[in-house]
């Protein structure tokens, strides 16, 4: 206990720290790594559920397909990954409670507030409290698939939902840009979402992208998480109405972003439900600002239909929407406007990553693409360490890649997700797969 508090101690003075730590290596390589088309096979199929699994070796997940309801949905979810689900969750909460009660570095970046509370109340304790405080602002079909995820693949419901709430007390660091018209080489929207948390624990193992078949003319259209076996939160994804989603846990904030809330609805819950049951940008963006909102973050959304991206400066206190008209925070040095892109470098205030994506960014401006995101941005600002998507909606692609797993041991490949090879997915081919007949 005393170990904790000390910790807890130690934690406190860097957040007041004016700007985010670290910077990209001024060498950093470009990665020339050819990307690779997805070429998915067939794994296993159970009523309403069907398995696929890459077969790059070198880029290693598998694809859950699904339909019918919320519950059907995660039953089927469940009986596809058993092993993997129950694996994950229970190895992740392991790992969490090291994080709390030992004396390792903080990893999963968890908040003053979550460790004192965790002190106080134990870690059920502390996930229990998360869950209570956001439960009534949570769609209850989301708990309806939950329960399916559970009952399909017999692990703990209890275990699955506090594992849930990790995102909320985590929120993680990471980058986000959004390029349109003149900036890009097509004109078309591109968009990115790289993810920036930890690669020690679990997630690397246990990739999972999970497809919804849903009814398009219903309330729930098809979508695309990229997530991890089990979890139905997103931090990552699109829809078939060609909207995408980005998101960075703010950690830097200035005053404008005011007050936080830990009682609303959880980020992974709003991103879910804009995938879920919106087509259009503005429906997106109202939901946004009309939602009980809860922690410091920047949200991205963007619709490929009609070439639009703005990010989000997002709390509980404000809901701002930020062009590349209106860019914040506006600093000549490290955060400079770009006409038609938007931008954000691991943090709201975070000069050593916000420079060098500004600059990488510039330099290819008129000419960007996915193949210059991958080789130049991204390589070069080093951000994407777990998972990294590149949304291209209007062309129907999409292009993934992961940290290197546990088990991988080709040592001539790079750990992080930014220096790997990068695997293309054709979307119109993902949201036609059909059902199994059983």
């Amino acid at each position: 206990m005393k170990v904790l508090l000390l910790f807890i101690s130690l934690l406190a003075p860097s957040a007041f720290a004016a700007y985010c730590n670290g910077s990209p290596s001024p060498d950093a390589p470009e990665n020339n790594i050819p990307i690779k088309k997805s070429q998915p096979v067939i794994v296993k199929s159970v009523k309403n559920g069907l398995l696929q699994s890459s077969s790059d070796n070198s880029n290693q997940f598998t694809i859950s397909h699904l339909w019918g309801s919320p519950y059907e949905q995660g039953l089927a979810h469940g009986q596809l990954l058993s092993e993997d689900i129950a694996g994950f969750f229970e190895t992740t909460y392991k790992y969490l409670g090291d994080q709390v009660i030992g004396s390792l570095p903080n990893k999963l970046g968890l908040p003053s507030w979550f460790l004192e509370m965790a002190v106080e109340k134990g870690l059920d304790g502390a996930l229990d409290w998360t869950y209570n405080a956001t439960f009534d602002y949570v769609d209850p079909a989301f708990w309806e698939e939950l329960r399916g995820v559970s009952d399909g693949s017999g692990t703990s419901y209890d275990l699955m939902r506090r594992i849930h709430m990790l995102p909320e007390a985590t929120k993680g660091h990471c980058s986000m840009f959004g390029a349109s018209d003149d900036a890009t080489k097509s004109g078309n929207l591109l968009q990115l979402r790289a993810l920036d948390w930890d690669v020690d624990g679990p997630f690397k193992d246990n990739v999972n992208i999970i497809v919804y078949h849903n009814d398009d003319s219903s309330d729930r259209v098809s979508w695309t998480n990229i997530a991890w076996s089990g979890f139905i939160g997103s931090v990552t994804g699109f829809n078939s109405q060609q909207l995408a989603i980005s998101e960075i846990g703010v950690t830097y904030p200035d005053d404008s972003f005011g007050e936080e809330s830990r009682h609303g609805i959880p980020f992974v819950n709003l991103l879910r439900d804009i995938l879920e049951k919106d087509s259009h940008f503005e429906d997106a963006n109202k939901r946004i600002s009309e939602a009980p909102r809860t922690c410091n973050l920047i949200l991205g959304v963007g619709d490929a239909k009609t070439g639009e991206f703005n990010s989000v400066q997002y709390s509980n206190s404000v809901a701002n929407f930020i062009t590349s008209d209106n860019l914040q925070p506006v600093n000549d040095t490290w955060h400079a406007p770009i006409e038609d892109v938007v931008y954000f470098g691991m943090d709201w205030l975070c000069p050593n990553y916000s420079e060098v994506l500004h600059d990488r960014l510039l330099e290819n401006w008129g000419q960007i693409d996915a193949e210059v995101a991958v080789r130049d941005a991204i390589a070069r600002t080093q951000t994407g360490n777990l998972h990294i998507a590149i949304y291209d909606l209007a062309d129907d692609a999409a292009y993934l890649s992961f940290a290197k797993r546990s088990d991988d041991d080709d040592d001539d490949a790079g750990s992080m997700a930014y220096e790997r090879q990068y695997t293309k997915l054709d979307i119109a081919e993902l949201f036609s797969t059909e059902a199994p007949t059983l």
